[in-house]
């Protein structure tokens, strides 16, 4: 439970929730999801887990796809059937990768990707990612599992390490180095406020066994909007933006991301509260006080 937002999570409940014991499951503390056992030992005698555990990093999945399809199936596998044989309610995080890219056509006509659009995984992360959410279903209607799926469109804030784009961009801009943006960094992304998202994780309890919602705000930013306004936000409008055309090495990345969170506003109440121009400022003096958060290995590892 040390990733970005599982970590986020465990705050929110410790400052929202501080009356629910909440304990984490995490290689950091010797446990395996892809040991059965492990994952047992765990859940017996809990009353919800929540399934954050995955390899995430889509160029990881990209050069070394086997310990993803071994952490992120197998292990939902083991969960799966840990909660199923213990009746324990499950909350499955998904991702908006599953979708795909909308075409250039869907996006400029406004299309916003809800839980029934087409799935098009375009990495082995998101395949693995489609595989866990197929699998919740089918173990629910086959077996009567109490599980519910999030698809969170993509995910920003505190904490999160500069392999991710945002807080790289505020790194390159703050101390001056040039931007690297790939492509023609017109691609876009639904930007969703880290902790806006962990609450609708703590509220997904709540949903019926069986439902599928996504977690999104309704709007998207090009890459080079998001760059644009962090420029102007630190005073550094000069700095030079790179353009580099990436394609030998960016297969699996979707071009236009933009979900509807209709859904999810209907079921549970939840609305997005934090956009990207209230964000980015409270990023910024999480990032003074805090620092860069740099990434600490082991995810090709299985």
């Amino acid at each position: 439970m040390s990733g970005f937002m599982a970590g986020r999570f465990f705050q929110y409940m410790a400052r929202e929730h501080n009356d629910v014991t909440t304990i984490g499951f995490d290689r950091a503390h010797g446990q395996d999801l892809t040991l059965q056992e492990d994952v047992e030992s765990a859940v017996a005698g809990v009353d919800a887990v929540f399934h954050f555990g995955a390899l995430t990093h889509i160029d990881t999945s990209i050069t070394t796809p086997r310990p993803f399809v071994s952490t992120n199936v197998g292990g939902t596998l083991n969960i799966l059937e840990a909660c199923t044989k213990a009746k324990v309610k499950l909350v499955q995080i998904s991702s908006s990768e599953i979708y795909g890219s909308l075409t250039d056509a869907e996006y400029a006509n406004g299309v916003r990707q809800d839980e029934s659009f087409r799935l098009n995984p375009q990495s082995p992360y998101a395949a693995t990612k489609v595989a866990q959410d197929t699998m919740c279903t089918a173990w629910h209607h086959t077996y009567g599992t109490d599980v519910r799926v999030l698809r969170p469109f993509n995910q920003w804030g505190p904490g999160q390490d500069i392999r991710k784009m945002i807080p790289k961009f505020f790194k390159q801009i703050s101390t001056g180095e040039l931007i690297t943006v790939y492509g023609d960094g017109l691609s876009t992304r639904d930007w969703v406020w880290v902790d806006d998202f962990v609450e609708a994780v703590w509220k997904s309890l709540d949903l019926p066994a069986g439902t599928v919602v996504n977690v999104a705000t309704g709007q998207s930013y090009s890459v080079l909007e998001v760059v644009e306004k962090i420029q102007k936000m630190l005073g550094r409008v000069e700095s030079k933006v790179v353009l580099v055309n990436h394609v030998d090495d960016r297969w699996g990345y979707v071009k236009h991301l933009r979900g509807d969170g209709t859904k999810v506003e209907a079921l549970l109440g939840w609305k997005p509260t934090v956009g990207l121009d209230e964000g980015l400022p409270r990023l910024y003096e999480w990032l003074k006080t805090n620092g860069h958060v740099y990434y600490r290995g082991g995810e090709g590892r299985g």
